[in-house]
């Protein structure tokens, strides 16, 4: 089985993106995962994991678009400053952010630091 057919089985039809995105994010989680390991490919053992890692991209994404689209924006904290106590919050980005790939690198992050390679 490859990354696509477990998404596709694991993933309820309604709450499914066409092939293309779903080309898209399955790209994405495997450049995460390559980056993250250090490696030029994405091991087979990995396949499962990367297919979940794929399904959490779908979800968060989902979400995310759901929240903005009843106005409630998710936006990250941009700056702080302390003295009068200011806080200004930056806009949301369409796709999967820095944040949300570094938050399914975290989650998945025992799986993956048994295929990291140490880089020189």
């Amino acid at each position: 089985m490859d990354v696509f057919e477990i998404v596709k089985a694991k993933v309820p039809s309604e709450q499914l993106p066409s092939d293309d995105v779903l080309a898209l994010y399955v790209a994405e989680t495997g450049q995460a995962i390559k980056n993250f390991c250090n490696i030029q490919s994405v091991p087979s053992e990995l396949v499962f994991t990367h297919a979940e890692m794929t399904i959490d991209a779908i979800s968060a994404d989902q979400r995310r678009r759901l929240l903005s689209s009843t106005g409630e924006t998710p936006n990250s904290v941009k700056s702080v400053k302390e003295g009068d106590v200011q806080v200004t919050f930056e806009g949301s980005k369409p796709g999967l952010g820095e944040a949300e790939v570094e938050n399914l690198l975290f989650n998945y992050n025992s799986q993956l630091l048994r295929f990291r390679k140490v880089r020189w």
